[in-house]
């Protein structure tokens, strides 16, 4: 079973890929076949007692 997995982590552009941990575990899931979606905290909302985001895909 895959599963779509949201990461929350900072820009891509500014993460150092060999040094993130957040980065790799993500890349383990891809590995596994998971989808993964990265999005920021600024993105974050709590609503109506739920939480969204937006997310975008990241693929390595």
């Amino acid at each position: 079973m895959s599963l779509a997995v949201a990461i929350q982590m900072d820009h891509v552009a500014s993460i150092d890929i060999d040094a993130d941990s957040t980065f790799m575990l993500a890349m383990e899931a891809q590995a596994r076949g998971h989808g993964l979606f990265h999005y920021v905290p600024d993105a974050l909302v709590f609503r109506d007692g739920r939480l969204f985001a937006r997310a975008q895909p990241l693929e390595a």
